[in-house]
């Protein structure tokens, strides 16, 4: 888990937001109070335990801000499928010849591309078989070869007609009686611990090897890509939190467990969250009359209230950041 700051960034978790935050508010609460001559602006916030509120902003400082939406920041699951090349042998197995599929893993253990791992798929054709039973063979043949692994990488499916297939280490070949049309491999989703394990993608490529057809080289397969289903922002927006309260005045964190002082954290990270970044900058006057830039960080899970946040915003600035559709 690495973010990095220009020089200083506060995260606040709105979870209500009303004209103004009393102490008995619950945590989460925001408001946002400006002066009748708009000459600044602050959030007034409920913490996890106590009341707090942000820089004084002037207006005219204020060099950016705007809205993304948690659908922004979903991290979208990669899927491959695997064919057979129908230009090859009419995309009817070849007897006699291996079929070898190779899964290339990049950042593997380590954060280079030059940390790779590579898995492999078999199949030896025998006279006959058809393409759906070679699909059978190589799911089986992939799951078998995974099934060592600490945790998935990629989980496998058979494609049908019209659906797939699921298919894991308990899977018999005597119960794949379907008829199938290739091989699915898709992205899995990787163990996150707030702070201490990040939530990254798998980033893999799908390589078909060649066999011997009459005497040439081909490759045998086909590799499509495509989509699948996505993992929400919450777990990332939970990573920024614990970094930034590390940021804030908790920059030990857990060091000397368990006689550390514990920190409450609000966002749920089951949950998406929208953003409104305010990025302003301080000028003093003499030799302070360098920009010290500094970014507001609202998080929320209710579009409807991030809204009214912004609504609040435009009218203490005068500014107009568009709200989220």
């Amino acid at each position: 888990m690495t973010f990095s700051e220009n020089q200083v960034r506060q995260l606040y978790v709105a979870t209500a937001v009303k004209s103004s935050v009393a102490a008995t508010d619950t945590a989460g609460t925001i408001a946002v109070i400006s002066d009748t001559a708009k000459t600044h602006l602050y959030f007034q916030y409920k913490g996890a335990d106590n009341l707090m509120r942000s820089d004084l902003v002037d207006p005219k400082s204020i060099l950016d801000a705007k809205a993304t939406p948690a659908s922004a920041l979903a991290q979208v699951m990669k899927v491959k499928t695997v064919t057979l090349d129908t230009t090859v042998n009419s995309g009817n197995p070849v007897a006699g010849q291996d079929y070898v599929l190779r899964i290339s893993f990049r950042q593997y253990l380590g954060m280079s591309d030059e940390d790779q791992y590579f898995k492999y798929g078999l199949v030896h054709a025998y006279s006959g078989m058809t393409a759906s039973d070679f699909y059978k063979v190589l799911a089986i043949s992939l799951v078998k070869n995974f099934s060592r692994e600490p945790a998935a990488l990629v989980n496998f499916q058979l494609k049908t007609a019209d659906s797939a297939v699921d298919v894991t280490n308990q899977t018999k070949a005597s119960e794949l009686t379907g008829t199938y049309t290739g091989v699915i491999i898709k992205e899995a989703a990787q163990e996150w611990v707030r702070g201490i394990k990040e939530q990254v993608p798998v980033y893999f490529e799908v390589y078909p090897t060649t066999i011997t057809v009459d005497g040439d080289q081909r490759v045998w397969g086909t590799v499509t890509a495509s989509t699948g289903d996505s993992i929400g922002d919450g777990k990332k927006i939970a990573d920024l939190e614990y970094f930034l309260l590390g940021e804030r005045g908790d920059q030990y964190r857990n060091i000397n467990w368990p006689n550390s002082i514990p920190t409450t954290y609000l966002v749920d990270p089951t949950k998406e969250y929208h953003i409104f970044d305010i990025h302003y900058a301080y000028t003093g006057s003499n030799e302070g009359v360098q920009k010290s830039e500094k970014t507001i960080s609202i998080v929320c899970a209710d579009k409807t209230a991030l809204n009214s946040i912004i609504t609040a915003f435009n009218t203490a600035t005068g500014l107009s950041v568009a709200a989220l559709a």
